[in-house]
């Protein structure tokens, strides 16, 4: 079951909010979507899912009770004492990418085929190089490499 957010509304102003849990005020059908019965005493209400939002990179959540409260471990936020593991959202906060800066870049003009250019990157103290070259060398090293590291001596 899910935990919903009640608000009692007057117009315009907010009276107060509360978290319930489904069995309390609402109930479901299968022909409609939620229905909520009121209190008397309300003028106006809004029901909205609620759910409880948790950040960490790796660990998950976890609800611990101690002394009749929940809580959500390790960040120790008080929860609603029907609050499950389905009523919080895990937020796992995305790791930047890095990209390697490149310090320098060669073309050189193919000599079979003159208009194409191929591209000699250097990331790192590493030379990468995009010409077929590449892959027939014994050390990866086509003569484009060869040349730019003979250039740089």
């Amino acid at each position: 079951m899910a935990l919903h957010r009640i608000i009692e509304t007057h117009k315009v102003n907010i009276l107060g909010q509360e978290i319930t849990y489904t069995n309390k005020f609402l109930k479901y059908s299968k022909s409609t979507s939620y229905g909520f019965k009121p209190s008397k005493s309300l003028t106006s209400h809004g029901v909205y899912v609620f759910r409880y939002t948790y950040e960490h990179h790796s660990l998950p959540p976890t609800l611990v009770t101690l002394k009749g409260q929940k809580y959500i471990v390790p960040t120790w936020q008080k929860v609603h004492s029907e609050t499950t593991l389905a009523d919080i959202e895990w937020i796992k906060p995305s790791k930047p990418v890095e990209v390697p800066v490149e310090k320098n870049v060669w073309k050189f003009e193919s000599s079979s085929d003159p208009g194409h250019f191929y591209t000699v990157r250097q990331s790192g103290l590493k030379l990468t190089c995009n010409c077929p070259g590449v892959w027939r060398s014994k050390e990866r090293k086509c003569k484009h490499i060869k040349q730019v590291e003979n250039d740089n001596k």
